[in-house]
């Protein structure tokens, strides 16, 4: 029984108060979440309740 892709996030600085995160997987094109203005809010989305809440709306958890 072979293993399903995951999702990676990465974050990137876009510019001065401008961050989005990758959501990389290896099926599909990268996708990009953005509105962040501090790497201090990217970090609460990749660590809270709204990084799984993205990856069920995308079919990618349960």
């Amino acid at each position: 029984m072979s293993k399903k892709p995951r999702v990676t996030f990465k974050l990137e600085r876009v510019a001065e108060g401008d961050w989005q995160i990758q959501a990389i997987h290896p099926d599909v094109e990268v996708r990009y979440i953005k509105g962040f203005k501090t790497k201090a809010e990217v970090d609460e989305w990749l660590n809270g309740s709204r990084r799984i809440d993205w990856l069920r709306s995308q079919g990618y958890a349960k």
